[in-house]
């Protein structure tokens, strides 16, 4: 044995995807890895007067979660609250309310900006308007999302400010709403600095360590791939981050000679996003048939066939992973239709997100070609009998939607994130074990291998995190309680005790 070890952990119940030797209660790090894995009596043997011991006292050990579609900038500034965090808001006189309180805050037209509403929670169920947001906050400029990220609500200051062009399909001007591109377009425009994109990566890095997050697959712009570059630069970046830039930065990119993988052990650059359709909640996720609510409407492509094809081609062609987000069934059909025209392969591990409505033969083709499921359980939250997928699309297609089980079952690799809706890997695994249908449901194993080996194997990152193994990074979450020992009715009481990144601890920050 060339050194003693850094930390030592004993005396806790270790859980990995992968089998641990028998016995084992125990592991050591060096140099910000784990050295070995047994009894605590073996790992004792690693440890001198210099090393620190880590008694579990029972405890559960298991790998760092790994959120796989994430948010980050998105959630610290509203955990920095630069931006409204309006997820709890139960009516829209909550939302309206929050608006009211910023306004009286700050002078007359500076921005208020925020996130979370969702009105498929509320009595009347309808989208915030612009005429809602006058009444409150008539001298400031005001933008709102849905929780969804697909639909923004503005108000006439707003409106007055940005130039939202004439797309009928994605901008309606009498009621400030705004829809995929020109929602994000609009977005684009309002100020925000360097310092805040910062400011808020801090904010969402320490809330990510409390959830026992050690490693996360970002999807980025330019602004933000800056910010996190400062941070890397800084030596100041304790979170592991694979950036997914939107295909919009592809000819950059391009340009630059870089694809996927270029970095280091902190930060990496990931796939190439595209969004093939919108969201269920703001109707425009692209559905063979119409919405119950709306029968008006299958929702919308964002691309014809011909232009997805070309930009997947080009964006595999150029050396990246392609991450295609579609959520309706129409949507992944024309997202698998563009990944086998450019003749990606298993060992591309090209992924699609969210992959809400799939049919049986789109998760056949999805696992002969190696294209991994990347999803979301805490979207269930919108599934069961008083449910939003109940309302939207009607109780047999909500009864298949976000089919973890069936996707599984058919040989389909899955990662699992949040799309920050809300961040929280412990708030995913229940829902996903306790899930109304049971082609979503999973067991506790099942539902930790998408939050830990499954994350990482989409990443490309499986050699150094995603389990318990000598030589993987010491990416590490203490939970009060075993989740696949307890009550399933239990598991949304497990806390984190404490994360460690690399060996250090992160959460909590002080004994």
């Amino acid at each position: 044995m060339a050194r003693y070890a850094d930390t030592i952990f004993v005396h806790g119940q270790l859980w990995s995807p992968d089998p641990l030797p028998e016995g084992a209660d125990a592991l050591a790090v060096i140099d910000g890895k784990i050295a070995t894995i047994g009894t605590a009596g073996h790992v004792r043997t690693w440890a001198n007067a210099m090393t620190e011991v880590v008694d579990l006292q029972g405890r559960t050990l298991t790998p760092g979660f790994i959120d796989a579609h994430t948010h980050l900038v998105t959630d610290g500034l509203q955990a920095s609250g630069r931006h409204l965090d309006l997820a709890d808001t139960a009516s829209l006189d909550d939302v309206t309310d929050e608006v009211r309180e910023a306004a009286r805050a700050r002078d007359a037209g500076r921005w208020i900006r925020g996130r979370g509403w969702d009105e498929s929670r509320w009595a009347d169920g309808r989208y915030v308007t612009r005429e809602d947001l006058d009444r409150v906050a008539p001298e400031h400029p005001v933008a709102l999302s849905r929780v969804d990220g697909h639909l923004l609500a503005v108000n006439s200051r707003a409106l007055e400010s940005i130039d939202v062009g004439e797309d009928a399909s994605r901008v309606d001007r009498e009621h400030g709403l705004l829809r995929e591109e020109a929602a994000w377009a609009f977005l684009d425009h309002i100020p925000l600095t360097d310092d805040d994109i910062v400011t808020a990566i801090r904010a969402g890095v320490e809330k990510a360590h409390s959830l026992g997050i050690t490693n996360i697959h970002d999807v980025v712009d330019a602004d933000r791939m800056r910010a996190y570059h400062r941070l890397h630069r800084q030596g100041s970046l304790d979170l592991r981050v694979r950036l997914n830039p939107l295909v919009q930065h592809l000819d950059e990119l391009e340009s630059l000679g870089l694809g996927s993988g270029f970095g280091d052990g902190w930060l990496q650059l990931g796939a190439i996003k595209l969004f093939t359709d919108g969201s269920i909640g703001a109707r425009n996720a692209a559905l063979v048939e119409a919405y119950t609510d709306d029968p008006s409407t299958t929702g919308e492509l964002n691309y014809d066939q011909s232009d997805l094809d070309q930009l997947v081609q080009r964006a595999h062609e150029a050396g990246f992973q392609v991450m295609l987000h579609a959520i309706g069934d129409r949507a992944i059909e024309a997202a698998l239709t563009a990944l086998e025209t450019a003749d990606v392969g298993p060992d591309d591990r090209a992924r699609i997100e969210h992959l809400e409505l799939p049919t049986d033969d789109q998760l056949h083709r999805m696992a002969e070609r190696g294209v991994v499921a990347s999803m979301q359980p805490n979207f269930l939250q919108w599934s069961g009998p008083d449910g939003m997928y109940v309302q939207r699309l009607g109780a047999e297609r909500d009864a298949r939607i976000d089919p973890h089980r069936r996707a599984l079952e058919a040989g389909v690799p899955l990662a699992f994130g949040s799309d920050t809706m809300p961040l929280g890997p412990l708030y995913g695994l229940s829902l996903a074990v306790n899930a109304p249908h049971e082609a979503q449901r999973l067991s506790p194993e099942d539902a930790l291998r998408a939050y830990t080996s499954g994350a990482a194997y989409v990443g490309f990152a499986e050699s150094h995190c995603g389990s318990l193994r000598a030589g993987a990074w010491a990416d590490l979450v203490v939970l009060s309680d075993d989740p696949t020992a307890i009550d399933a009715a239990r598991l949304a009481d497990v806390q984190v005790e404490a994360t460690y990144v690399g060996g250090w601890r992160v959460h909590p920050t002080t004994p």
